[in-house]
């Protein structure tokens, strides 16, 4: 009796320890230079997937203890479109083709494959090619990819309770939080270092941990919104709000001494950061987002029609540009954008290049990761060297081809559909601020990613695909019936 009351113990500690781990991933991700470095993600990957582990080993226990209780586990296709997109990075990668059958699915592949061995082996005949033609780059961006499915089966599988839910969008508002913080004391006292490394790039700019300023930018583009999310779930309904000077009064105190009034504070602080990055995108992004996304919940819901919820957004529009925008030199991302043109900028010239590689490589891609290897055959650009298309449609487009990006797709829009049904849900006002935050961290990071490449860095990727799949997490967690065999150990 007492062994099993001790390995009891044991599950319900290394269940805590998973979840605890979890959450640790996310705060560490950013860190390392977002994470892109080769080392760092696939650290971080191999965690992740360490974590799925521990957490099957305590399931596998759970039905040993209680094997006639079974539930129905619902369909998260969000996995299965994740595990499609790893496995064709993977096929890219490990498998050779007969070149027949390259000569059908990516001939471009096989004339570059054939007349580099005609250099190097003039005489060797080669069968079979694999499609990427860099496949050591591509397997790594599988692994990249299964450390994120890992993740995403167990956002399903841990946040299983409210409680647990607000912890976790309280831990990304936290770490957005420290990033602008550490970014905006960077630039403000000059002593400007990544993490533990002196900065040579971007200086008096704010970069966070990120090498690129754009890339604090968009992960400040999806933490701010989880943060908005969170101030309209504790946003109070009009009715507690009396006509009277003395309640308005009460209840301007009670706002100023609540937890909103930090979560208020904690939102400037991520919107000085944003406004440091002196991006032009980032900056676009993000309020052109909190405009489209006032209007979807405007249009959608009456609830996103009352005085509460217009005056949350009109105090972030004004207080954030008019205030903030004054004092943290908004004006320098303004003259930027007037200041810049098609003269000063090399990106559409990147994009043109990028345009003649599609016809060649539109079905199977070039292989995940193996962009810089190919784009010096294709460009016409001399003014130095682009690693990344400065594009994610397009990047993604020519390394995964359109076999790749279909389950991609899918992902964003099935994430955006249940966004949008959270945010029109009268379940709860956490469910409507979560399908908000959603869908505005979501269409922000899509509006940058047609100048740069944030969906390339490991950090920003996993925040990406967290909004993508929090809707459902969400619903999941404020469910009344427990959404997998781990609730018991929940707390």
């Amino acid at each position: 009796m007492n062994g099993f009351s001790s390995l009891s113990g044991f599950f319900r500690w290394l269940e805590r320890s998973i979840y605890v781990g979890f959450l640790g991933v996310f705060v560490v991700s950013p860190l390392p230079l977002g994470g892109n470095r080769g080392w760092a993600f696939l650290a971080l990957s191999a965690v992740a997937m360490v974590l799925l582990a521990g957490y099957l080993l305590v399931q596998w226990h759970r039905a040993l203890m209680e094997p006639a209780k079974k539930q129905r586990q619902p369909v998260h296709w969000d996995s299965f479109l994740l595990i499609f997109a790893a496995f064709w990075m993977g096929f890219q990668g490990a498998v050779e083709l007969p070149a027949g059958w390259m000569e059908i699915l990516s001939p471009a592949t096989l004339e570059i494959y054939t007349s580099a061995l005609n250099v190097l082996e003039p005489g060797h005949a080669e069968n079979a090619f694999p499609i990427s033609l860099e496949p050591g780059k591509t397997l790594d961006r599988a692994m990249l990819t299964l450390g994120c499915l890992a993740m995403v089966v167990l956002m399903h599988a841990l946040i299983n309770s409210r409680k647990r839910l607000v912890q976790f969008c309280y831990m990304l508002v936290l770490t957005g939080v420290f990033q602008a913080f550490y970014g905006s004391m960077m630039t403000l006292t000059g002593m400007e270092y990544l993490f533990l490394v002196p900065k040579d790039a971007y200086i008096g700019n704010a970069t966070g941990t990120f090498v690129n300023r754009n890339h604090l930018a968009g992960y400040l583009e999806m933490t701010l919104p989880i943060g908005i999310g969170l101030l309209l779930g504790s946003r109070k309904g009009s009715g507690q709000v009396r006509r009277h000077w003395r309640g308005i009064l009460t209840y301007i105190l009670q706002t100023l001494l609540s937890p909103i009034a930090i979560l208020r504070g904690l939102l400037v602080v991520m919107v000085i950061g944003l406004l440091l990055t002196h991006s032009r995108m980032g900056n676009a992004g993000f309020f052109n987002a909190l405009l489209i996304t006032s209007a979807i919940a405007f249009l959608s819901t009456r609830q996103f029609r009352r005085t509460g919820f217009v005056v949350i957004i009109l105090s972030i529009v004004a207080v954030d540009i008019a205030l903030l925008g004054t004092w943290f030199d908004l004006s320098k991302v303004v003259d930027r954008i007037e200041s810049t043109g098609i003269d000063h900028e090399t990106r559409d010239e990147v994009a043109q290049s990028v345009m003649r590689m599609i016809p060649d490589f539109w079905l199977a891609g070039t292989g995940a990761g193996t962009f810089a290897y190919v784009f010096p055959k294709y460009s016409q650009f001399t003014g130095g060297f682009y690693d990344y298309a400065h594009n994610d449609y397009l990047q993604i487009l020519v390394e995964l081809g359109l076999v790749g990006c279909i389950p991609l797709a899918g992902l964003v829009m099935l994430g955006l559909v249940n966004a949008w049904k959270l945010l029109r849900s009268n379940d709860s006002r956490l469910l409507s601020g979560i399908g908000f935050a959603s869908i505005m961290g979501t269409v922000s990071l899509l509006i940058h990613s047609t100048v740069d490449f944030n969906l390339q860095i490991p950090a920003n990727i996993l925040l990406f695909l967290t909004l993508l799949v929090l809707p459902q997490v969400a619903r999941q967690a404020l469910s009344h019936r427990p959404v997998n065999s781990l609730e018991e150990y929940a707390h």
